[in-house]
């Protein structure tokens, strides 16, 4: 290892994207950057350049995994900034919560951890990252992320998709080539607002001047070689020309190692103490293990720092380079090794504050020095805190760490306060808390496996509701079968009862099966009531009221009793998703706007806007996409989902997108993620409306095959009738594909309630579709009672061609109600006036009608006349379909084709004529 150079070679390139992202972020645009580089490569370096110029702060992660700090670049970058500045920007209610990275920001404990923890902790971070951005814009640097623990990646995702703004840079530098974190990587790069900065090698004449910047000057032959034997990496020039005119040692390793050999004694010593600490080491801790006074250990490290192997910061050290400390380490003779990491452990153990995360660090050098008992219980301990970090996967891993150490201590039990069964039950729900059912479940299986439900049942209910929470998941249809089996387990403890009950209720509620989840919702208050002390129920009160409500097909005073209530700001906005959802159910859109707003503004003065606030979002979205105002719903998209990290968040903004992109024709293209979810599984309320979407986007593709391929798959759905608001459009969306025996679909609408308006105007639509022409004139009447124009437009649409293609004299005049919100507009061909011209021939033109002035006509309008766009990425020119509306003529009714997109809502009716949320 040599001198660095005081020259930045090259980058060039890369130093201008970093400041055009910081002047983005200046203007108030969201911007981040990644930067990704070899091990040597010059990420440090670059990002150091850059700082320079502007106001950075920067938190490095630690090759320690799960027994470092959870988060802690964040905390690094708390520590930096300083209590007195972070609590004058934030409010006090979020020091507690803050206070989970930084101890000193608060005396009161976090509160108690009701599963929204972790997430209301990102909150307060972006919140602490906007409000430094706004006075003068930052600059929040992350370094080595490839070594970040499971809960710092998942910190980086939130901030790199819901980007702080105004006025912050967000800058993370990792390796590419590490697996943990290629794939997430290569995901965020995909943000539109991401910059991903992959620097290359650098060339000859790079190297020439790193090489002049180091010794002043540089021959043509020495920088040839220098250059051909690094491959362009900054770190091994420098190693290199620390080497001139000598043979060169054959392996990297050696020619790390090399430069550390020519140092005095003492720094060679102390470097070796160090490597056993990790990356980085405190000066205290580092005096402390060596046995040295404060000026000896200066004088030792001093000539480490001025070669370029340790770089100095805050109270500590680092390796210039993991690749210089893992040389080093790996160069430790085996009882070298074990007395280095024994001494480290007697030493923090004696004095935990020497340490930033003692226990974690316990558990690592007494496990070096081979004591299983104290490593076991210092991951014992480890794990606890993390817990109380919410830094869930952190807390797994060391779990899994116990359980391992366990057949090696044979007090273990006594260590811990647990027995090995309650161990895997705690390592499962951490696995359950971070969502990663694949090792949560083998887990609670080894659990389930040691419990006998005849003898422990309330031990082996608690099981069974977490199998059953860790397959749902993953989807699993032994999902509820787990939670009714754990809930009578249950039986004999009241208040175990009482949570089983709940648990399955809710459940119960996603998977469309009001009747039971609102009885067993009944059931577990009543058995609250008798409590002594009485448990808080106001989760059970709403799963109640949820239930009544029906989806719209109920009553839902319950729910709207419940707002008068003084709630918490978390249950406030569930109540008004909820109702919204049943608004929208009852075609009521406006209002259902109306009450989506409400509950993102609570969502926002509360700092959930990214946790409680998604589920309102998304139904705005949907609100939207009814009121036929498609920009807004896709800038909604956009600007609140399209970010987010979440699994089933992100499956929902799919679904939207693709009802977007087959009303639109233009938008981002499906996620090939959506595509491949099972249709035949899952809970309703998602698969129905993904399966009806993706039937919808494929007959705008005009791929009528793979429109019926989808729709066949839905059809053999377990739960298809359960929740009749989410099968009716369904139901509308095959018929429109046909394929399916219309037989078959009479039946499943024969049996399928249709209690709302909506379900109404929806079955109406598949009569129509499936028996003739002449129901239309329904699906019209009813469309024409509500607040939803874009099913309106499309029942208008698709009645003109099929009176086009019968010869039936044309529907005159509204058949809206008096008073409606459609009786008082003109009727509109969409992208015309009312008295737009027909084409010359057309039979609608003869019947003093205009026909649609849409991009995609309808094929029996007239031969050769303009239908819109070919298939996507089609070079054909565009193509008449043939007319695919049914007929009571059994030729028309089987022709080929696609069926015509219908007009965009916002052009078939005027803005005046619509209610305002």
């Amino acid at each position: 290892m040599g001198p660095v150079s005081p020259v930045f070679a090259g980058r060039a390139a890369e130093l201008a994207a970093l400041r055009a992202a910081h002047d983005r972020a200046r203007a108030g645009e969201a911007a981040a950057v990644l930067v990704a580089a070899e091990a040597g490569g010059g990420k440090s370096r670059l990002v150091e350049e850059f700082s320079r110029d502007v106001r950075a702060v920067t938190g490095g992660c630690l090759d320690l995994g799960a027994a470092s700090l959870p988060y802690a670049p964040f905390t690094a970058i708390l520590r930096r900034l300083g209590r007195d500045a972070v609590t004058a920007l934030m409010p006090a209610a979020a020091l507690p919560e803050l206070a989970r990275l930084m101890p000193a920001l608060s005396g009161a404990a976090p509160p108690p951890d009701d599963g929204t923890g972790q997430m209301r902790l990102f909150e307060h971070v972006l919140t602490l990252a906007e409000r430094l951005g706004a006075g003068e814009p930052v600059v929040l640097v992350v370094e080595d992320a490839h070594w970040a623990d499971a809960s710092t990646r998942d910190l980086l995702s939130f901030l790199l998709r819901n980007p702080p703004r105004p006025g912050v840079l967000l800058v993370v530098t990792f390796r590419p080539e590490e697996p943990a974190t290629r794939a997430p990587f290569a995901e965020l790069a995909r943000l539109p607002h991401v910059t991903r900065l992959d620097l290359p090698p650098l060339t000859a004449a790079e190297v020439a001047d790193q090489m002049r910047g180091i010794l002043g000057a540089a021959d043509h032959a020495a920088v040839r070689d220098v250059h051909a034997r690094c491959g362009g990496n900054p770190l091994f020039v420098e190693t290199l020309v620390a080497h001139p005119g000598e043979a060169l040692p054959g392996t990297l390793r050696d020619l790390l190692l090399a430069r550390v050999d020519r140092l005095p004694e003492p720094t060679r010593a102390a470097l070796r103490a160090a490597s056993a600490a990790g990356d980085r080491v405190g000066h205290a801790l580092l005096a402390a293990v060596t046995g040295r006074t404060d000026a000896e250990l200066s004088e030792a490290l001093r000539p480490a720092v001025e070669h370029g192997l340790l770089t100095t910061g805050g109270d500590g050290y680092a390796f210039r380079h993991a690749l210089i400390r893992d040389a080093v380490h790996d160069a430790l003779l085996p009882g070298e090794r074990t007395g280095l990491h024994r001494r480290y452990a007697e030493t923090i153990e004696r004095a935990p504050g020497l340490s930033d995360a003692p226990s974690g660090a316990l558990a690592v050098h007494w496990e070096g020095c081979g004591d299983p008992a104290k490593a076991l219980a210092a991951a014992w301990h480890a794990a606890g805190e993390r817990r109380e970090a919410t830094a869930y996967a952190e807390q797994l891993t060391l779990l899994e760490r116990v359980l391992a150490l366990w057949d090696d201590v044979p007090d273990a039990a006594e260590l811990t306060g647990r027995t090995r069964l309650r161990v895997l039950e705690d390592a499962a729900e951490a696995a359950s808390a971070a969502g990663d059912p694949r090792r949560g479940l083998p887990l609670v299986r080894q659990a389930l496996d040691g419990t006998d439900p005849a003898r422990s049942p309330v031990e082996a209910a608690r099981l069974l509701a977490l199998r059953g929470m860790l397959r749902g998941f993953q989807g699993h249809d032994g999902e509820l079968d787990d939670l009714r089996e754990a809930a009578r387990l249950a039986a004999a403890s009241p208040p175990d009862r009482v949570k089983r009950l709940a648990h399955l209720a809710s459940r119960l509620l996603v998977h469309g099966a009001m009747d039971e989840g609102e009885r067993l919702g009944r059931e577990a208050l009543d058995l609250a009531a008798a409590l002594a002390p009485a448990p808080r129920t106001g989760g059970l009160e709403f799963i109640v009221a949820a239930a009544s409500a029906r989806d719209g097909d109920g009553d839902t005073g319950p729910l709207e009793r419940l707002l008068s209530r003084g709630l918490g700001a978390g249950e406030r906005v569930r109540v008004l998703n909820t109702l919204a959802h049943a608004r929208l159910n009852t075609g009521r859109a406006a209002e259902a706007l109306a009450l989506t707003g409400e509950g993102l503004a609570v969502a926002e003065d509360a700092g959930l806007a990214h946790s409680a606030g998604l589920a309102p979002a998304v139904n705005q979205v949907e609100a939207l996409y009814r009121l036929g105002r498609w920009d807004e719903a896709a800038e909604l998209l956009a600007r609140r989902l399209d970010r987010h990290h979440g699994p089933a968040v992100r499956l929902q903004m799919m679904i939207w997108r693709i009802a977007l992109l087959a009303a639109r024709g233009t938008g981002p293209e499906p996620d090939p993620e959506a595509l491949a979810v099972p249709l035949g599984a899952g809970p309703p309320q998602t698969v129905l409306p993904l399966a009806q979407m993706i039937v919808e986007w494929r007959l705008a593709e005009e791929d009528r095959p793979a429109a019926r391929a989808t729709a066949d798959a839905v059809l053999r759905h377990p739960r298809l009738a359960v929740q009749p608001c989410y099968l009716w459009p369904l139901l509308e969306a095959i018929a429109r594909a046909g394929g399916t025996d219309p037989a078959e679909i009479a039946a499943l609408a024969a049996r399928t309630p249709a209690a709302t308006p909506v379900a109404a105007a929806h079955k109406a639509a598949v009569t129509a579709l499936t028996g003739g022409p002449a129901g239309w004139d329904a699906v019209i009447r009813t469309w024409e009672r509500l607040d939803l124009p874009y099913p309106l437009a499309q029942a208008l649409f698709d009645a003109a061609c099929a009176d086009l293609a019968t010869g039936r004299p044309p529907r005159s005049g509204s058949t809206a109600p008096p008073g409606s919100p459609r009786a008082s507009a003109p009727r509109r061909w969409p992208g015309g006036s009312p008295n737009a011209p027909a084409a010359p021939g057309c039979p609608a033109r003869r019947a003093g009608r205009s026909p649609p002035a849409s991009r995609r006509w309808c094929g029996c309008w007239r031969a050769g006349a303009p239908t819109g766009r070919s298939p996507r990425n089609s070079s054909s020119p565009p193509r008449p379909p043939a007319c695919t509306c049914r007929t009571s003529s059994p030729s028309s009714a089987s022709r080929p084709g696609a069926r015509p997109r219908p007009p965009p809502a916002t052009a078939a009716w005027p803005k005046t004529g619509r209610r305002r949320a």
